[in-house]
């Protein structure tokens, strides 16, 4: 915790922490930023003010020689916790639940509106303010600090948010933990602050990014996903949605498709189990009349590119998967770094039995539709031509996406492992026996 001329706020803050906040393995460290009076439970005194990112820099250096902590916790002096105890055991559990999440905030007021409020325990945002973020000894080594040349704190959360995306790793903000920021405690003359402090951020985030550095602010692209499901075997959707929940911080809401080409039964348990991805919407494909069950579920993959298509914009990506399979915990690693060039025709991040041999996938070699990233031209154009692609490309529609967007001039790509696993020896499909993938990451 950082002090600057707060320091009845501060000690405040530092004995409910010592004494009350809910968590067994923790230091507190009390950095004093040059104040004229130091509060009484400071640890360590600077002999200056050197600036808030610079003085909480400090607090790092002097924790990180003591001990080899898992994680560090940025905080403000002017906080209140008046939502529970738990705030830090919450973050410490969310934060810890998969690799990928690199730095985890608790819902708080904010200048930035998406701070107030996540939609979901572990929700995806493009940076953190830092006023109470939780930050991973592993993302510090591997990222790097705060940005010292922005010395007011105004951009860290910018640049650090765009840094850690640029490393594929996600800044989380959770819906379990909620505080209170008093805002500007420790500020003078704010007016001048806001002068000083805006004018740093925007020279030097300038000379990183260029005289269009805001766009680091967003994120870098907006992945929906188009799940395919049916209520054919719950145990298999139910294993798919426990593992779905470890990537789901890096995606939208996804779109749910249910065929029941071949049931039209849906039993509760496998309803609420596909409540729990909290998808944008839920869909029903009814069986085609006077199609079989192969030739209907071959129409609601065509159903499914329509919903997709109602429901997204034109810069989203769509990525498409059936709910028999399991994600590698690299999974979004690879699929939020992973390059779209303008031919993309689609990317799959499954390889069927030992891989195509090589990045590109030759149109007529392609099989495999676990999990395949669209740009959403590509899924434009199929739905477009899809009555001329079933008159000349036979089914499956693995075969009609490689052949057709091939001929279109597309490129088809694997990523050079398997970042899903098929959960299926036998396909629901074809009731035979079905493939898996040899080089999957798990």
């Amino acid at each position: 915790m950082l002090n600057y001329g707060t320091a009845n706020l501060t000690d405040q803050l530092a004995s409910y922490l010592i004494n009350h906040l809910n968590y067994p393995n923790k230091k507190v460290h009390v950095v004093d930023n040059g104040s004229v009076t130091q509060p009484a439970l400071t640890t360590h005194a600077l002999s200056e003010n050197v600036g808030f990112t610079r003085g909480m820099y400090e607090g790092y250096r002097v924790a990180s020689a003591e001990d080899d902590y898992d994680a560090y916790w940025f905080l403000n002096s002017d906080l209140g916790f008046e939502y529970g105890n738990h705030v830090l055991l919450h973050l410490v559990d969310v934060l810890f639940s998969a690799e990928s999440y690199a730095q985890i905030a608790p819902q708080h007021n904010s200048p930035h509106s998406f701070m107030e409020h996540a939609h979901a325990e572990a929700q995806a945002v493009p940076y953190l303010e830092a006023t109470a973020t939780l930050i991973k000894a592993t993302t510090l080594r591997s990222v790097g600090f705060w940005d010292l040349d922005l010395t007011y704190g105004w951009g860290v959360d910018y640049d650090y948010g765009y840094r850690i995306r640029k490393a594929g790793l996600l800044n989380i903000l959770t819906n379990r933990a909620r505080i209170t920021h008093k805002e500007h405690q420790s500020i003078t003359d704010l007016s001048d602050y806001i002068t000083k402090a805006s004018a740093q951020m925007n020279h030097v985030l300038r000379v990183k990014y260029g005289d269009d550095w805001i766009r680091i602010t967003h994120l870098d692209r907006n992945i929906v996903p188009l799940i395919l499901s049916c209520d054919r075997n719950v145990d298999l959707v139910r294993e798919f949605v426990s593992s779905y929940k470890s990537v789901q911080a890096g995606l939208g809401r996804p779109i749910i498709v249910i065929d029941i080409s071949s049931s039209t039964r849906l039993s509760a348990d496998y309803l609420s189990t596909i409540a729990q991805v909290n998808p944008r919407s839920v869909h029903i494909h009814p069986k085609e009349h006077d199609l079989g069950i192969y030739d209907s579920v071959q129409e609601a993959v065509d159903f499914a590119f329509n919903r997709a298509l109602e429901e997204t914009a034109s810069d989203d990506l769509i990525l498409f998967m059936e709910d028999d399979i399991v994600f590698s915990s690299r999974f979004l690693q690879e699929l939020l770094s992973m390059p779209i060039e303008p031919d993309t025709g689609f990317v799959s991040l499954y390889a069927p039995g030992s891989e195509y041999g090589s990045h590109e996938i030759r149109p007529d070699q392609f099989y495999g539709t676990q999990c395949v990233l669209f740009p959403r031209r590509s899924i434009q154009e199929i739905v477009q031509n899809w009555i001329e692609i079933k008159t000349r490309i036979p089914p499956g529609y693995d075969i009609r996406w490689s052949r057709f967007l091939g001929e279109r001039g597309y490129k088809l790509y694997c990523t050079n492992r398997s970042y899903v696993q098929h959960l299926q020896s036998r396909s629901r499909l074809h009731n035979s026996s079905s493939h898996v993938s040899n080089s999957f990451v798990g």
